[in-house]
């Protein structure tokens, strides 16, 4: 028997990929693409409190964070934009998975209280010890906040790595003030890029993976089913923003030659009008 589905509690599903112990099922009743075999939480804390992390974003020595993209400056400011559209400008921010602090930064600038969630050790206390940021080491729900705790709650590409993302964003719910801000981005698996890129691999019997980087990630959201997860948690969309497609950043370099680099390149810059980008980002209220 299928999962039930957490979005929209059907338990019919079709296998899409399978490797190994691995697997990938997409829900017959909304469309979730989501993997069987998901960590509880102490094995998800674990995941994420190694050192892979913090090699892929410091450098060893120091470590001294690797600079930022520029993208990633410009998206920030973008999704802090977002959130003063819809009347919050300041009080207290937190963001689950701060990781390098960036966000954090960026939001006290523009006059938040900012406080993070962290669960990589190293990473919390860089930003507790060198950088003096208030970082509760661990996942949002061992932090305990209280209750009306926070104007806005940010999730940044963090929603596809937990194991249940509806009681995820039923404890954001609870720890935001009445009209605060959630701002969500995440992957796109519906993006123009996906198609194409899934499309070519089907044609020459390729191996395709419709979410990346699993265990890593373990779901897999469109426009629809990011919405309906956040509804469930009974918050309200307000708005739906496309970001910049990952062939354009966080894939800049993918490609195995100079043709094909080229070719995702120019796929990137296809992918750029909205509604046909690989990344979304959401804002909701409480």
């Amino acid at each position: 028997m299928a999962d039930i589905c957490l979005i929209c509690g059907a338990s019919r599903s079709r296998t899409v990929w399978h490797r190994g112990a691995a697997k990938i099922e997409r829900c017959l009743g909304c469309g979730l693409l989501f993997t069987t075999e998901r960590p509880v939480e102490n094995e998800l804390m674990a995941l994420y409190d190694g050192d892979l992390l913090i090699k892929s974003h410091f450098e060893p020595a120091a470590p001294i964070a690797i600079p930022v993209p520029e993208w990633k400056q410009e998206e920030h400011l973008q999704l802090l934009d977002g959130v003063a559209r819809l009347g919050v400008r300041n009080g207290p921010l937190l963001d689950v998975g701060c990781f390098s602090g960036m966000f954090l930064a960026n939001a006290k600038k523009r006059g938040f209280t900012v406080v993070g969630v962290e669960p990589n050790r190293e990473a919390f206390l860089r930003l507790q010890n060198e950088l003096q940021m208030n970082v509760v080491h661990g996942s949002l729900s061992s932090a305990r906040f209280p209750i009306d705790s926070f104007s806005v709650v940010a999730f940044l590409d963090v929603i596809e790595h937990v194991t249940d993302p509806v009681s995820e964003l039923q404890e954001a719910f609870r720890i935001l003030r009445r009209g605060g801000v959630l701002v969500l981005s995440t992957p796109n698996v519906a993006g123009i890029s996906q198609r194409i890129i899934q499309a070519k691999r089907r044609l020459f019997r390729q191996d395709w993976c419709p979410i990346d980087d699993v265990p890593w990630h373990l779901w897999g959201f469109t426009r629809s089913t990011l919405s309906r997860c956040v509804e469930k948690a009974s918050f309200k969309v307000r708005r739906i923003m496309w970001l910049k497609p990952s062939l354009l950043t966080t894939n800049l370099g993918a490609g195995s030659s100079l043709a094909k680099r080229l070719g995702l390149r120019m796929l990137g810059e296809v992918s750029r009008p909205p509604h046909m980008s690989d990344r979304i980002a959401l804002f909701a209220q409480k």
